[in-house]
């Protein structure tokens, strides 16, 4: 059997360890290649989902522009213009449609917020794939010295031959 904290071993379950997996405390198990483990669906995001997960992100960031845009005409033509104008500056048609759209006047914040939220974290792994980093490598070995830490180990040898191969490799 493996012995505990030896090379090629996971020092929390003893499992044969192959480079660049890592084990999850959430999960209780190691990953290939783990990103992170993801509040949102639950899961840990490493080799096999990494796709699947960029694919989610996506598809809520397009939801999300698509709750933005539409909620923007409502949103403005009551909040902004009856706080900018003052409420009598709002024509009684207006007054009447923003009484009726109430809802969707206030999907606006929300959705607007969570769009710029998807758009952040999107760009972040498209960056973090275009260099075949996952995010815990990137804070383990990129962020480490920036904050004054030294990485506990040499960073694993990344790049699968350019952008282009690392993007084909994940998606």
């Amino acid at each position: 059997g493996a012995v505990r904290g030896e090379k090629g071993t996971c020092k929390t379950c003893d499992a044969g360890k192959p480079p660049r997996a890592h084990h999850c405390s959430v999960c209780g198990r190691c990953v290939l290649r783990m990103d992170h483990h993801c509040p949102f669906t639950n899961c840990c995001i490493g080799l096999y989902n990494e796709r699947f997960f960029l694919l989610w992100v996506l598809l809520v960031w397009t939801g999300c522009l698509y709750g933005t845009l539409m909620s923007w005409n409502p949103f403005y033509v009551c909040i902004v213009g009856g706080l900018m104008n003052g409420i009598d500056s709002i024509s009684p048609a207006d007054l009447e449609r923003c009484t009726n759209m109430g809802k969707s006047v206030f999907i606006f914040l929300p959705t607007v917020t969570m769009f710029g939220f998807m758009t952040v974290l999107f760009g972040w792994h498209l960056i973090l794939i275009s260099q075949d980093w996952t995010t815990i490598e990137f804070f383990r070995f990129k962020l480490a010295p920036f904050i004054g830490q030294s990485p506990d180990k040499p960073a694993p040898e990344t790049g699968r031959g350019g952008v282009i191969a690392n993007f084909r490799a994940v998606l």
